[in-house]
């Protein structure tokens, strides 16, 4: 049941995650290998949320969905930590993207001056 509780914790968050991902993509605000980069590791983290614990009771001859082990601070600490992992992943991409418009500006800015200049002289 614990486990059940820590799927259902973070799904939402991992499929917030590909949707603004795709959203980001279909806005042609992200490049491609960038879309499949996050895209991946995404769909990891997703994998590893879903397969970790059922082959670690394997692994330890326990039943598969056998949630003993998990305690609440368990659940809250995973969840947190992914969490947090989304938002600075996403503060990562919009300060990626300030600084990419920022340097545009500024080329835009140096060329209307250069050709300012020319027309002075």
């Amino acid at each position: 049941m614990r486990y059940l509780v820590l799927i259902l914790l973070n799904t939402p968050i991992i499929l917030l995650a590909l949707l603004n991902i795709v959203t980001q993509y279909r806005m042609h605000h992200m490049p491609r290998r960038w879309f499949y980069r996050q895209l991946l590791l995404w769909i990891i983290i997703l994998a590893v949320l879903i397969g970790s614990f059922p082959v670690y009771n394997l692994v330890i001859g326990r039943p598969v969905l056998d949630s003993i082990d998990l305690s609440a601070f368990d659940i809250v600490e995973i969840t947190a930590v992914i969490f947090l992992f989304y938002i600075i992943n996403d503060q990562r991409r919009k300060i990626e993207h300030a600084e990419r418009r920022l340097r545009d500006l500024h080329q835009e800015l140096s060329i209307q001056l250069s050709s300012n200049k020319n027309k002075l002289s």
